[in-house]
């Protein structure tokens, strides 16, 4: 255990990046050094392997999460993109003048900048739900909030700011799932985005 000015290292910044455990190490060396190669570009043995290797990834994923199918699993370089690709491909398509998207004012920047955007090019109208005293968002504004113009809601599971869980079987923008048991079709969510930053264990043995 590393050591600065004199106490123990406790290191707390995973939401930026988490330390590599050496199964993560490991594995990254063990492509580097045995099948490094581009994935679904080439029909070569050692393409192959890092295709396969790769989609075996995907697999311990939705096992995981309790998908139903791995071709469920959409991976991006980090929540921000998946959000934005959510945001620019289906909301770009899909929302209209006068539809509502409901954010709570909790929510990580990442996750209302691009609905911001998608409101300006779309005309779709932004809500926000406040949060109660014990700084969770307030359900009962929620339910008034909802109505046949709603087409999406973006609520974190556990905020980043707050550490404060949400009480609400709709999960949209999920942060937590390296954290703790959650089942994907439970919720009958359309869309997960999970920070890969704690789950590269998962994802590399």
């Amino acid at each position: 255990m590393k050591e600065v000015n004199g106490s123990k290292l406790v290191y707390l910044d995973n939401a930026a990046t988490s330390q590599k455990p050496i199964a993560v190490l490991k594995a990254l060396q063990k492509y580097y050094e045995a099948y490094n190669s581009n994935v679904h570009r080439g029909i070569h043995f050692l393409s192959a392997k890092a295709t396969d290797e790769y989609g075996s990834a995907r697999i311990k994923v939705a096992s995981f999460i309790n998908a139903s199918d791995s071709r469920e699993i959409v991976f991006t370089r980090n929540a921000t993109e998946a959000i934005n690709l959510v945001a620019f491909s289906w909301g770009l398509s899909n929302l209209k003048p006068g539809d509502e998207v409901i954010l709570t004012i909790a929510e990580h920047h990442s996750a209302i900048v691009p609905w911001q955007f998608v409101a300006q090019k779309t005309g779709v109208i932004l809500k926000f739900v406040s949060l109660t005293e014990n700084e969770v968002p307030h359900t009962e504004q929620l339910r008034e909030m909802l109505s046949t113009k709603t087409k999406l809601l973006v609520v974190h599971h556990v905020s980043n700011m707050l550490g404060r869980p949400t009480l609400l079987s709709w999960i949209v923008f999920v942060s937590t799932i390296p954290h703790a048991f959650l089942s994907y079709h439970v919720w009958h969510v359309r869309r997960n985005v999970m920070p890969g930053n704690s789950l590269v264990v998962l994802m590399l043995t």
